[in-house]
């Protein structure tokens, strides 16, 4: 039937998703006050991504708040960075489909000081 055809590319569509590896690096801009935060899909199929989702937090293993989403494979924190402290970063993968929402396991965490 075409509702299991359909059932099995989205269950295909959510284990592409969830079984992506991606890798977190940073960048500090200091004429331009800000910290990058870039990624990179190093396994998996990245096809039918529909976006990610970039948390920041002051320590490593906890307090990570959502700093947005995006369909590009960097996001800049320009807001409320405090000189001398070092900012973590974690990013994951997500896809929608037939309004269900999976997600990819996190990245490694990325950090940089802002100076």
């Amino acid at each position: 039937a075409a509702s299991d055809v359909y059932k099995r590319q989205i269950a295909n569509i959510a284990v592409q998703v969830e079984s992506l590896k991606i890798k977190v690096s940073t960048k500090l801009y200091t004429k331009s006050n800000k910290i990058r935060v870039n990624w990179k899909v190093k396994e998996g199929d990245a096809s039918n991504i529909t976006g990610y989702q970039v948390y920041k937090s002051t320590k490593a293993q906890t307090g990570y708040k959502y700093m947005g989403k995006t369909t590009k494979s960097y996001m800049d924190n320009k807001k409320n960075l405090k000189k001398g402290q070092r900012y973590y970063y974690k990013v994951r993968a997500y896809v929608d489909v037939d309004g269900e929402r999976y997600y990819s396991d996190w990245s490694n965490k990325g950090n940089r000081i802002y100076r």
